[in-house]
């Protein structure tokens, strides 16, 4: 072939390159394994990331919706405690919420076997009505511990028909 510019320097046509890599056909859709390029190290460092991160997510998932579920999550709030010692009063204040005002409640303090009330000596049954102021309202109690292991201190506040129960571990220790 003569170009058409300059007679003297002739042009040659060549056919484009071939590429390394055979093109895809029906019988082999995708490059073997040996033909596919290995990741860079690079590549893998980002994969071994990616699947730590995701296997720390799950992890935390799953603690988190055991904590959640777990027995101890549900349990009622601890019963409040006292130590008294045989013969030596000590008060204790019993603290009742009140959203508002109450007129008229009914107190009932039953006592363990062996306790008793400094101002009530041998009942183990108090009741009383008070007015509820309200918040906070703290109602104190000098116990004496007479004999005995001790037992469980119920305070019963009543109101028309709604009634809250709330009950104190006593334990008495010896002198």
């Amino acid at each position: 072939m003569v170009a058409e510019g300059n007679p003297a320097k002739p042009t040659t046509v060549t056919t484009p390159p071939i590429d390394p890599i055979p093109p895809a056909t029906a019988a082999s859709p995708k490059p073997t394994l040996a033909e596919r390029p290995k990741p860079t190290r690079a590549q893998r460092i980002a994969a071994v990331a990616f699947l730590g991160a995701f296997d720390l997510t799950m992890l935390t998932v799953v603690l988190t919706g055991l904590s959640v579920r777990s027995p101890s999550a549900r349990r009622a709030p601890e019963t409040p405690a006292v130590t008294l010692t045989v013969g030596e009063p000590r008060t204790i204040n019993l603290v009742f919420g009140s959203r508002a005002a109450v007129d008229d409640v009914e107190l009932t303090v039953d006592l363990p076997p062996g306790i008793e009330l400094a101002t009530h000596a041998g009942e183990r049954r108090v009741v009383w009505r008070t007015r509820l102021a309200g918040g906070d309202n703290a109602v104190p109690l000098t116990l004496v511990a007479r004999s005995g292991p001790g037992g469980q201190l119920a305070a019963r506040l009543t109101q028309g028909g709604d009634r809250k129960v709330f009950v104190v571990d006593v334990t008495v220790a010896a002198p």
